[in-house]
């Protein structure tokens, strides 16, 4: 009898059998199908005496066993014989009907995360005899990776930079599109407006071969936007070029620079990508420059531009009543009012109608359902938060924000080691985004998980230091920094990571906030409180955080902070009787 029975396509077998030594180096013992049934007109006795006798099941779940006759059987055998059965992503996949019943409510893990995997098998009994010997052989990805640089505002008045933003936030929503393509998110491109370096060694650091460089000119209705595609180990410009028009052409212009990157490299789009490319958030050049100047003042993080944010929105869906992306938006920036300024629940059904205008007008895609679990969680309904994150996953399982969502509310339910897991698939779907670390790391922290915080901090802190490299001048980064060293006990390397912040007047209100709590994690309450005041003087007035987060239990009650709670709600009276 063997521990375990693994299932998959023999189209994934060099995989399979990379798992079957890697297990079987950890002391566990593996079954696994030599003959490649997937070409078979039979179903040897021998798989279903395999499975009968196993401890564990393991499905590989892929594009190509999903569609595998032989890997549905086989998971339905395990599943009326009442086995443990443990799925594990090749590739993140939305489960087919044959599957869904077997596998409804299974976490699945990814293939790559070897510990978690142990782990699970631990908890099925299995537990291994020793650390695993052999390491997967990762793959490299095929992918071309391309950054849509920051494009410079060259209008004569100098004061469209929300234009230019806009622009290539839409490109990078656009080409995300392209299956081919490892386009770098918005994040990163805003990022790079502080990196100071040759731009070769910023390709070399992040491991991008193309980028697309570009400027616009807006006076009145008039646009000019030039562009060009750069391939950095040549130094060759693929293609450059100059498109002119009104706003009115925005939309024809946008999609001829789409096309041309995917053009110059050489890309062949399916139908389904060249309709993504083509198809217009709005047909309303008014309602679309509305979006763009929203989206301009909800990156600056304050309550007076969320504000402006929200009424902005209000307009262009007035203007345009099927902008699905301006609902959207709507309901992220009611939810962000909401969760850090004003607790009013009339915030909250603002995003609710939003989304429901969303679901009117495209269904019950995967954001629709993000967006119910955010404003379910705003609500303190749990399951009901959950239950829509799962639902978002199905319909997306690339979806790294309704992993967030799944683990914030797998752990206000106490299921911290299912919410951990969620945070590990928000890293694993993009391991370079710093705040799916900074996520993980302080769910680990919480739960005093420390081997797996110090694992997790390991993996974090280079991906971290990289980025200062990047942007020396990103100082709200230097605070989560120096909390990752103080969560794993350096308080010294915090320290010094925090001294890095020439005045702490540079930081935005909420990273005051977090700074606040570094020098409490550092035993520091005097400096706390100076951040704490110059937190709220930057407008971060979320008194219910003050007032709950743990890392401030010592602070509360006395007589400093009381009067800064006090001075806090006849701020919050004084703005609602306004």
């Amino acid at each position: 009898m063997s521990d375990i029975f693994i299932s998959y396509s023999s189209k994934d077998r060099e995989k399979a059998e990379q798992l079957t030594e890697l297990l079987a180096s950890a002391g566990l013992s593996v079954w696994i199908d030599q003959s490649g049934l997937d070409v078979s007109t039979s179903w040897s006795a021998e798989i279903v005496d395999a499975i009968n006798n196993c401890h564990a099941f393991i499905v590989l779940l892929s594009p190509n066993s999903i569609e595998s006759h032989n890997v549905i059987k086989e998971v339905s055998l395990a599943s009326e014989k009442r086995k443990k059965i443990l799925p594990l992503d090749l590739e993140p996949i939305t489960l087919p009907r044959e599957l869904e019943y077997q596998l409804a409510g299974i976490h699945r893990a990814p293939m790559t995360n070897i510990d978690s995997i142990i782990r699970a098998l631990g908890k099925l009994g299995l537990e291994a005899t020793q650390a695993p010997t052999l390491k997967l052989v990762k793959e490299t990805d095929s992918r071309k990776s391309l950054m849509i640089l920051p494009f410079e505002d060259l209008s004569p008045t100098a004061d469209n930079e929300w234009f230019a933003n806009g622009i290539v936030s839409e490109l990078i929503n656009v080409l995300g599109n392209v299956k081919a393509l490892k386009v770098m998110d918005a994040a990163t491109t805003k990022e790079y407006k502080s990196y100071k370096g040759h731009l070769t060694n910023y390709a070399k650091e992040m491991g991008i071969r193309y980028f697309v460089q570009g400027d616009v000119r807006k006076f009145g209705d008039q646009i000019k936007i030039s562009s060009r595609l750069l391939d950095i180990e040549t130094s060759d410009h693929l293609w450059q070029d100059s498109l002119r028009g009104t706003m009115l052409d925005i939309f024809d212009i946008q999609e001829m620079v789409a096309k041309n990157v995917v053009e110059g490299l050489k890309i062949i789009l399916t139908p389904e990508e060249e309709q993504k490319i083509e198809d217009k958030i709005t047909e309303n050049a008014e309602a679309f420059e509305l979006f763009l100047k929203a989206s301009e003042y909800f990156s600056r993080h304050t309550k007076p531009d969320y504000e402006r944010s929200r009424s902005l929105l209000e307009e262009a869906v007035l203007l345009d009543p099927k902008f699905v992306k301006a609902y959207a938006n709507l309901a992220i920036v009611a939810n962000q009012i909401y969760a850090f300024y004003d607790r009013d629940p009339h915030v909250l059904d603002l995003a609710s109608k939003a989304l429901e205008a969303v679901k009117n007008i495209e269904g019950e895609t995967w954001s629709y359902y993000h967006g119910l679990s955010s404003i379910a969680l705003l609500r303190t309904e749990f399951e009901e938060a959950i239950r829509f994150a799962r639902k978002a996953i199905e319909l997306n399982p690339n979806g790294k924000l309704a992993y967030d969502a799944l683990a914030k509310g797998l752990n206000e339910v106490g299921e911290y080691e299912e919410g951990t897991w969620a945070f590990e698939q928000a890293v694993r779907l993009n391991d370079k985004e710093l705040t799916a670390h900074f996520n993980l790391l302080t769910n680990l922290q919480e739960k005093a998980d420390t081997q797996r915080l110090n694992s997790a901090a390991e993996k974090a802190i280079p991906i971290y230091e990289r980025h200062l490299r990047l942007n020396p001048d990103d100082y709200n980064t230097y605070v989560q920094l120096a909390t990752i060293w103080a969560m794993i006990g350096s308080t010294q390397q915090a320290l010094i990571a925090a001294s890095r912040i020439p005045k702490i007047e540079l930081l935005d209100g909420q990273t005051l906030y977090n700074l606040a709590c570094l020098y409490m994690l550092c035993d520091d309450p005097r400096q706390a409180m100076h951040c704490l005041r110059q937190s709220f003087a930057k407008g971060f007035n979320a008194i219910h955080i003050f007032r709950s987060d743990p890392d401030l239990a010592t602070l509360r009650g006395t007589p400093e902070f009381e009067e800064l709670m006090k001075e806090l709600e006849e701020k919050i009276a004084e703005e609602k009787n306004v």
